[in-house]
């Protein structure tokens, strides 16, 4: 299986700064074509034949930083 992330940063309007960025990296099976668009953009489909596809969310916790989750 291909594994493929997206990494995006979402602001909250409701939090103070520095607390107000989220930054998400979001892993999705991927499916491979053989095309110019997935070759020259780097732009990759999720590969659908096994979804609905759970989500896991994780949150560092006590004694750990979030970049041990990398």
């Amino acid at each position: 299986m291909t594994v493929r992330a997206i990494y995006e940063a979402a602001k909250i309007e409701s939090a103070a700064s520095p607390y107000d960025t989220l930054n998400l990296k979001i892993f999705y099976p991927a499916c491979l074509p053989d095309d110019e668009r997935s070759r020259n953009l780097g732009i990759v489909p999720a590969d659908d034949k096994n979804a609905p596809f759970p989500v896991v969310i994780f949150f560092n916790g006590i004694n750990c930083s979030p970049e041990v989750y990398q």
